[in-house]
């Protein structure tokens, strides 16, 4: 069960700038104030329990008293300053490798729970105390405002000088297509997919996707030249800067692109993506800290830097919510685990002689791995749709076998050591 404080759903939001009250200062003085009181309990908290974050809900319970007896204003306020308090810390500590320190909040800004919030004759409305308002005219001009003000309100960001509404635009009213599947497998540098319609296969394709791994690990040689040879700090973090943001901006670009002319070719379907939560929890170098056999070992399983840098900058979340966000229809996520070591047609196991290569143990084929990967995830996400959809007993299966092997004129070898087992293979 999820908690109430967390939505479920796509997220939309508007933003306008505006003159705030001194009412509303006064508030967001006084709940800046709380946060830091709140950062001060937390650290603490954290301090006697192993460095350990408490969760906002516990952070609550040990300001009740304090709040109830000093803050005036409705008590929903102390939810969102337990979040922002926790945020905070979070980010530092994810930032610092697990180092924790009181930090100050210093800005006037206060996420401020939808309970507390109201929409009201094209004006927002702040409940300060109960029965006890103010008032914020909205400034509508976003083109997309009169969409998106038909949902739920989520928060609203409140600053000093801009207010930033999040709506609810709800993905549960998008309308789920259980006949007509496409499952992707995202690669550093393809995006393969398979279409699955009426229990039939009926396309599996490649996207090349190797123009936009050339441009992150392009900008990441640019930026090491940039810290080896500019010797003036100011200069060489203005450049750095410069560097990330055209090289964001150039990803965005061709991601939007991309995705615009996948979902128009694709409109009446159902997307099927891998839930890649925690992937780039892979590109995190393990150290240790003592030198025995063990520790040894295990740092001889760590990923090479190659790999760790193109998964920490690999953009295939970004990639997804353009798809979510254009779709039309509901965008399905499946569990990752497998999709690449076990085989859909008979529930082998496969193994890999090459990255791009799958061979199955109990079929004898050998598969293009990617490829058999977005057959998986399309087949998942039929069993998700209430559709099962068993790919050995489909006809379609037989037709579209040849689209699904490996070929070797078309096998991009990822590393050293692939390359020689391929080399010693075929020699």
């Amino acid at each position: 069960m999820t908690h109430p404080w967390k939505s479920s759903g796509d997220k939309r939001t508007i933003v306008f700038e505006y003159k705030p009250s001194d009412t509303i200062l006064k508030y967001l003085n006084d709940m800046r104030d709380l946060i830091n009181r709140a950062i001060i309990n937390a650290y603490s908290m954290a301090k006697s329990n192993n460095n350990k974050l408490p969760s906002p809900i516990v952070l609550r319970k040990s300001l009740k008293n304090y709040y109830d007896n000093n803050i005036d204003y409705a008590k929903h306020h102390i939810n969102p300053a337990c979040r922002n308090a926790i945020a905070i810390l979070r980010s530092y500590k994810k930032n610092n490798n697990g180092k924790l320190k009181i930090i100050k909040a210093k800005r006037l800004a206060m996420r401020i729970d939808s309970e507390l919030i109201k929409m009201d004759n094209n004006k927002l409305r702040l409940t300060i105390r109960p029965n006890e308002y103010e008032y914020i005219d909205i400034v509508d001009k976003n083109r997309k405002y009169n969409e998106y003000s038909r949902y739920k309100i989520s928060e609203v960001l409140l600053t000093d000088n801009k207010v930033c509404i999040t709506f609810i635009i709800g993905s549960l009213n998008k309308p789920l297509i259980n006949n007509n599947i496409i499952g992707f497998d995202l690669n550093f540098k393809t995006i393969d997919y398979t279409i699955i319609r009426d229990n039939q296969i009926v396309e599996t394709n490649t996207i090349d996707t190797s123009d936009i791994a050339k441009t992150q690990r392009d900008y990441a040689r640019k930026r090491t030249k940039i810290q080896r040879h500019i010797k003036n700090p100011e200069k060489r973090n203005r450049k750095l800067k410069e560097s990330r943001h055209r090289q964001r901006n150039i990803i965005r670009d061709k991601l939007q692109k991309l995705t615009t002319k996948i979902v128009n070719d694709n409109s009446g379907k159902t997307f099927v993506f891998e839930d890649l939560t925690n992937i780039k929890k892979q590109g995190q170098k393990k150290k240790y800290k003592n030198n025995n056999e063990d520790s040894k070992a295990s740092n001889k399983n760590n990923k090479s830097k190659r790999f760790r840098t193109d998964i920490n900058t690999w953009p295939y979340r970004l990639f997804q919510r353009f798809i979510d966000y254009k779709s039309k229809n509901k965008t399905l996520y499946v569990n990752p685990e497998g999709t690449s070591s076990e085989c859909p047609v008979c529930g082998g196991k496969l193994k890999h002689p090459i990255w791009k290569i799958s061979e199955c143990s109990n079929c004898g084929v050998t598969f293009n791995r990617d490829r058999l990967s977005s057959l998986s995830i399309a087949v998942r996400g039929l069993y998700l749709c209430g559709t099962p959809f068993t790919v050995s007993g489909s006809s379609s299966w037989y037709s579209m076998r040849n689209n699904y092997m490996y070929h070797p004129d078309h096998v991009i070898i990822e590393n050293f050591n692939d390359c020689k087992k391929y080399v010693h293979n075929n020699a």
